[in-house]
Protein backbone atom coordinates (compact mmCIF):
# COMPACT_ATOMS: atom_id res chain seq x y z
CA UNK A 1 0.00 0.00 0.00
CA UNK A 2 2.26 2.79 -1.37
CA UNK A 3 0.69 6.41 -1.43
CA UNK A 4 3.15 9.01 -3.20
CA UNK A 5 1.44 11.93 -1.26
CA UNK A 6 1.76 10.36 1.73
CA UNK A 7 5.63 9.53 1.60
CA UNK A 8 6.36 13.19 0.03
CA UNK A 9 4.51 15.02 3.34
CA UNK A 10 6.67 12.43 5.39
CA UNK A 11 9.72 13.58 4.20
CA UNK A 12 8.57 17.26 4.12
CA UNK A 13 7.34 17.29 7.79
CA UNK A 14 10.22 15.41 8.58
CA UNK A 15 12.74 17.84 7.62
CA UNK A 16 11.09 20.53 9.17
CA UNK A 17 10.42 18.96 12.29
CA UNK A 18 14.01 18.37 12.58
CA UNK A 19 15.02 21.99 11.93
CA UNK A 20 12.35 23.41 13.87
CA UNK A 21 13.37 20.79 17.08
CA UNK A 22 17.29 21.36 15.88
CA UNK A 23 18.14 23.72 19.33
CA UNK A 24 16.18 21.07 21.23
CA UNK A 25 17.97 17.79 20.12
CA UNK A 26 21.48 19.75 20.75
CA UNK A 27 20.42 20.58 24.15
CA UNK A 28 18.63 17.21 24.84
CA UNK A 29 21.73 15.68 23.71
CA UNK A 30 23.79 17.58 25.80
CA UNK A 31 22.31 17.19 29.06
CA UNK A 32 22.00 13.18 28.37
CA UNK A 33 25.89 13.13 27.66
CA UNK A 34 26.61 15.38 30.68
CA UNK A 35 24.32 13.48 33.29
CA UNK A 36 24.43 10.04 31.35
CA UNK A 37 27.12 9.20 29.13
CA UNK A 38 26.98 7.83 26.06
CA UNK A 39 25.09 6.62 24.28
CA UNK A 40 23.04 9.31 23.48
CA UNK A 41 20.84 7.31 21.07
CA UNK A 42 18.96 4.16 22.36
CA UNK A 43 18.82 1.80 19.01
CA UNK A 44 16.86 -1.14 19.13
CA UNK A 45 15.17 -3.55 16.11
CA UNK A 46 11.63 -3.55 15.03
CA UNK A 47 9.51 -4.53 12.95
CA UNK A 48 8.40 -2.57 9.99
CA UNK A 49 6.90 -2.88 5.95
CA UNK A 50 6.55 -6.32 5.08
CA UNK A 51 8.67 -7.98 8.15
CA UNK A 52 11.74 -5.96 7.49
CA UNK A 53 13.51 -5.32 10.16
CA UNK A 54 15.05 -2.04 10.89
CA UNK A 55 16.93 0.07 13.80
CA UNK A 56 14.57 2.09 15.47
CA UNK A 57 16.13 5.56 17.26
CA UNK A 58 15.14 6.92 20.44
CA UNK A 59 16.91 9.17 23.01
CA UNK A 60 17.85 7.03 25.57
CA UNK A 61 16.15 7.21 28.85
CA UNK A 62 17.42 4.72 30.72
CA UNK A 63 20.15 4.08 32.51
CA UNK A 64 23.12 1.47 31.21
CA UNK A 65 23.27 -0.52 34.20
CA UNK A 66 20.65 -3.51 34.30
CA UNK A 67 17.34 -3.57 37.26
CA UNK A 68 14.59 -5.64 37.28
CA UNK A 69 11.89 -3.57 37.17
CA UNK A 70 12.06 -1.03 34.48
CA UNK A 71 11.10 1.45 36.19
CA UNK A 72 14.29 1.57 38.39
CA UNK A 73 16.03 1.76 35.03
CA UNK A 74 14.68 5.26 33.86
CA UNK A 75 16.83 7.92 34.58
CA UNK A 76 15.16 11.52 36.30
CA UNK A 77 15.72 13.35 32.52
CA UNK A 78 14.46 10.00 31.09
CA UNK A 79 10.92 10.35 32.71
CA UNK A 80 10.71 13.95 31.33
CA UNK A 81 11.92 12.72 27.81
CA UNK A 82 8.93 10.31 27.66
CA UNK A 83 6.37 12.49 29.49
CA UNK A 84 6.72 14.89 26.84
CA UNK A 85 7.56 12.06 23.65
CA UNK A 86 10.47 13.84 23.67
CA UNK A 87 12.36 10.28 22.90
CA UNK A 88 11.10 10.15 19.84
CA UNK A 89 12.39 13.04 17.80
CA UNK A 90 15.48 10.89 16.52
CA UNK A 91 12.41 8.79 14.88
CA UNK A 92 12.37 11.82 11.81
CA UNK A 93 14.96 10.53 11.22
CA UNK A 94 13.67 6.63 10.67
CA UNK A 95 11.00 8.55 8.56
CA UNK A 96 13.41 9.96 6.32
CA UNK A 97 15.11 6.48 5.72
CA UNK A 98 12.01 4.94 4.79
CA UNK A 99 11.64 2.60 7.42
CA UNK A 100 8.96 4.59 8.93
CA UNK A 101 6.39 7.54 8.28
CA UNK A 102 4.92 9.44 10.58
CA UNK A 103 1.64 7.88 11.09
CA UNK A 104 1.40 3.98 11.16
CA UNK A 105 1.36 1.25 13.50
CA UNK A 106 3.74 1.66 16.44
CA UNK A 107 6.54 -0.74 15.31
CA UNK A 108 6.74 -3.75 17.51
CA UNK A 109 10.14 -5.05 19.25
CA UNK A 110 10.60 -8.79 17.56
CA UNK A 111 9.74 -10.31 20.61
CA UNK A 112 6.01 -8.88 20.99
CA UNK A 113 6.04 -9.32 16.87
CA UNK A 114 5.72 -12.62 17.36
CA UNK A 115 3.00 -12.43 20.01
CA UNK A 116 0.38 -11.63 17.43
CA UNK A 117 -1.35 -13.97 15.01
CA UNK A 118 0.18 -14.59 12.18
CA UNK A 119 -3.13 -12.99 10.03
CA UNK A 120 -2.62 -9.95 12.24
CA UNK A 121 1.28 -9.43 11.91
CA UNK A 122 0.47 -9.36 8.11
CA UNK A 123 -1.95 -6.98 7.46
CA UNK A 124 -0.01 -4.58 10.07
CA UNK A 125 2.76 -4.92 8.22
CA UNK A 126 1.18 -3.43 5.10
CA UNK A 127 2.03 0.10 5.65
CA UNK A 128 5.14 1.20 7.02
CA UNK A 129 4.79 1.59 11.01
CA UNK A 130 4.75 5.43 12.47
CA UNK A 131 5.99 7.50 15.10
CA UNK A 132 2.29 7.80 15.92
CA UNK A 133 -1.01 5.88 14.76
CA UNK A 134 -4.78 5.20 15.20
CA UNK A 135 -3.40 3.14 18.57
CA UNK A 136 -1.58 6.35 20.21
CA UNK A 137 -4.50 9.03 19.63
CA UNK A 138 -7.53 6.61 20.98
CA UNK A 139 -5.00 5.79 23.99
CA UNK A 140 -6.76 6.64 27.33
CA UNK A 141 -3.79 6.00 29.53
CA UNK A 142 -5.36 2.32 31.12
CA UNK A 143 -3.36 -0.44 30.51
CA UNK A 144 -4.11 -1.65 27.50
CA UNK A 145 -3.37 -5.68 26.25
CA UNK A 146 -1.07 -5.97 22.76
CA UNK A 147 -4.12 -7.24 21.12
CA UNK A 148 -6.20 -4.51 21.87
CA UNK A 149 -3.76 -2.07 20.41
CA UNK A 150 -2.97 -4.56 16.92
CA UNK A 151 -7.23 -3.96 16.48
CA UNK A 152 -6.86 -0.40 15.94
CA UNK A 153 -4.17 -0.60 14.03
CA UNK A 154 -5.51 -3.31 11.89
CA UNK A 155 -8.79 -0.55 11.82
CA UNK A 156 -6.19 2.11 10.56
CA UNK A 157 -4.51 -0.21 8.01
CA UNK A 158 -7.73 -1.49 6.13
CA UNK A 159 -9.36 2.01 6.57
CA UNK A 160 -5.28 3.38 4.92
CA UNK A 161 -6.46 6.53 3.61
CA UNK A 162 -4.49 10.03 3.27
CA UNK A 163 -7.79 11.77 5.16
CA UNK A 164 -6.95 9.21 7.94
CA UNK A 165 -3.13 9.61 7.44
CA UNK A 166 -4.30 13.65 8.17
CA UNK A 167 -6.72 13.37 10.75
CA UNK A 168 -4.69 11.20 12.93
CA UNK A 169 -1.46 13.73 12.37
CA UNK A 170 -3.58 16.50 13.71
CA UNK A 171 -4.61 15.14 16.18
CA UNK A 172 -1.47 13.73 17.69
CA UNK A 173 -0.60 17.00 19.02
CA UNK A 174 -4.07 17.17 20.77
CA UNK A 175 -3.45 14.09 22.38
CA UNK A 176 -0.06 14.65 23.33
CA UNK A 177 -0.77 18.09 25.04
CA UNK A 178 -4.46 16.38 27.64
CA UNK A 179 -2.49 13.79 28.07
CA UNK A 180 0.67 15.65 29.53
CA UNK A 181 -2.16 17.77 31.28
CA UNK A 182 -3.42 14.74 33.11
CA UNK A 183 0.26 13.43 33.97
CA UNK A 184 1.74 16.58 34.78
CA UNK A 185 2.84 15.40 38.35
CA UNK A 186 4.59 12.39 37.02
CA UNK A 187 6.42 14.59 34.82
CA UNK A 188 8.73 16.28 36.74
CA UNK A 189 9.52 14.65 39.99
Amino acid sequence: MKNNSIRTLDILISILMLILTSPLIVLISLIIFLFNGKPIIFKQTRIGLYGKKFEILKFRTMKNKIFKNENERLTKFGIVLRRLSFDEIPQFFNVLKNDMSLVGPRPLPEENEARIYNQFTELRNKVLPGITGFSQINYTGKRRKLNDKVKLDIKFVENYTLYNYLKILMKTPIVLIIRLIRNKSSVIK
